[in-house]
């Protein structure tokens, strides 16, 4: 029974630290935002790379944020690979007041990344980018 006992605190440590070493636990995707998502996944494999085996590719997006460094320091947190065209109204069309921003599927949790942009208010929609 004292053998329990003088293992009692190191089972409640281990198992604090195993829910507070953990870091931020994600939170589950609202549906929803993906309507504001227009990219076709099911030709994106695991890498982020789209095409035929021996030719595969990037898959480019685009969205557009506010005209203000806030937004555009919020954005490169959260994606590695955006890059921001200012005074490009790309594709999809920003407006004066807004900044076009090109990301790209080939990072890491490239999914994720893209509900994490979707998400923010001030994103309106994200769409494939297609240059020429």
């Amino acid at each position: 029974m004292t053998k329990y006992i003088l293992f009692a605190p190191l089972f409640s440590l281990a198992a604090f630290c195993a829910i507070a070493c953990n870091g931020k636990k994600s939170l589950p995707e609202d549906p929803a935002v993906w309507n504001k998502v227009s990219i076709d996944f099911s030709k994106i494999d695991e890498k982020g790379l789209a095409g035929p085996p021996d030719g595969k590719v990037a898959v480019s997006y685009e969205f557009c944020i506010p005209a203000e460094e806030k937004y555009w320091s919020e954005v490169q947190k959260i994606d590695k690979t955006a890059q921001a065209m200012k005074g490009s109204p790309g594709r999809i069309g920003c407006g004066k007041s807004q900044w076009l921003v090109v990301g790209s599927t080939h990072q890491e949790n490239y999914r994720r990344v893209i509900y994490e942009l979707a998400q923010r208010s001030y994103v309106q929609k994200i769409q494939e980018a297609f240059f020429e």
